[in-house]
């Protein structure tokens, strides 16, 4: 009887368990390559919510190629689009939007679920005369390729709406990737290069890129470049792409004496508003209650806030079940 009594309560543990994972509702998370930041916020946020069942959801996170990917596969496949959030940012959305390439026709952009945080990138020179982007017409640039959109795309955008003349065809420009970038630039090469990194918009934290902090650690003199707050400006009223100025201070990196205008580019996760908006609304909750705990599994996650959660993003561009999380958080009022 006794022995009866434990396999009755063990097949009723076991039936108890059942129900609550099948009750689970299943959500999917795809990121970017592994080992990049986006891939390791992904993985917290399976992390986080699946080890706290309140919320009930299971999330299962895999990589992928990348943000192109990811708005491509949620563009062509609405069953999927229903249940999975991605890493994207305004620049991938604003490329499919528009339907420009690597796209082959306008699709459906993602509404935020939340920022990660903003990437901004700046020209760096060492001669004290190449101090403007008008300084530079006639210079060598070496920028990330095309495809690395904030590194190669975004700048060649701003060089060639934010100014008086189109200065793609005043410089002599080189996309030749990030790292290529920083040895041309460290072996003189190149009259200057592109560094950057990521910020907390709110706060300005910052984590340099890896290029940069090898730039940086030459211990050579730089010049910052400033893109200037009106090009930023110019170039998002010609183009619409949602960039934002950004006023980086003086000391966000060793040897930056001044402040300078820069543009940011927002790093997110989203979904498409087939979601609906009970399951974008839960997964952005357990986001904001647990948002100090994304430095535990990767130093950009120490770049997250409550606040810099939506920032850059207007309502009208907020999954609405986030929304509803943001303003009950008090986050937006």
């Amino acid at each position: 009887m006794k022995r009866l009594t434990e396999i009755l309560s063990t097949l009723v543990l076991t039936l108890a368990f059942s129900v609550c994972a099948f009750a689970a509702e299943q959500v999917d998370i795809i990121s970017t390559p592994f080992g990049t930041s986006t891939y390791v916020i992904g993985s917290a946020i399976e992390a986080i919510i699946n080890k706290n069942p309140e919320y009930g959801l299971k999330v299962n996170h895999t990589e992928t190629p990348g943000q192109i990917f990811n708005l491509r596969k949620l563009n062509a496949d609405k069953a999927a689009a229903a249940n999975t959030i991605c890493a994207f940012s305004k620049s991938t959305n604003w490329l499919a939007r528009e339907g420009m390439k690597p796209f082959k026709e306008k699709g459906q952009t993602l509404m935020l679920i939340a920022n990660c945080n903003v990437f901004s990138g700046w020209l760096v020179s060492e001669d004290p005369a190449l101090n403007t982007i008008e300084s530079l017409e006639g210079k060598s640039v070496a920028l990330g390729r095309i495809s690395q959109i904030v590194w190669g795309y975004v700048p060649t955008q701003l060089l060639k709406y934010g100014y008086a003349k189109d200065m793609t065809q005043a410089m002599d420009i080189q996309t030749v990737g990030t790292k290529p970038a920083a040895t041309a630039l460290l072996d003189r090469q190149v009259d200057a290069a592109i560094i950057g990194g990521y910020f907390n918009p709110i706060t300005k934290q910052f984590a340099p890129s890896p290029q940069t902090v090898e730039i940086v650690a030459a211990g050579r003199k730089l010049i910052h470049i400033p893109w200037g707050k009106e090009a930023v400006e110019k170039t998002d009223s010609i183009m619409n792409t949602g960039y934002l100025p950004m006023l980086i201070p003086a000391g966000t990196l060793e040897g930056m004496d001044k402040d300078i205008w820069s543009f940011t580019d927002n790093i997110a996760f989203g979904a498409m508003a087939e979601m609906p908006a009970e399951l974008a609304y839960t997964i952005t909750k357990a986001i904001i209650e647990h948002v100090g705990e994304f430095g535990d599994y990767h130093n950009l996650g120490k770049l997250m806030s409550p606040e810099a959660l939506v920032y850059g993003w207007p309502e009208d561009k907020i999954h609405p079940g986030a929304l509803k999380a943001y303003k009950e958080a008090g986050i937006i009022k």
